[in-house]
């Protein structure tokens, strides 16, 4: 029977689980690769080191043309 979670993954990484909540999380982590490579997963993109910031840029769908009197 599976008991994967990504919800407990979650409140695993937000430090929401007692300390028996937790034992589970972390029982389940040794038998399961989905979940363990789930909370890689996570931890990685909430790992603010690895923020870069890029500046938005839009590009104007609309072309000028330059109207030349003739």
């Amino acid at each position: 029977m599976c008991d994967c979670s990504f919800d407990r993954l979650l409140q695993l990484t937000n430090k929401q689980l007692d300390l028996d909540g937790q034992l589970e999380v972390f029982d389940h982590l040794d038998r399961c690769d989905t979940c363990r490579d789930a909370i890689y997963q996570i931890t990685h993109d909430l790992d603010k080191a690895l923020f870069i910031y890029r500046a938005y840029r839009v590009k104007p769908s609309v072309r000028r043309f330059r109207i030349h009197a003739a």
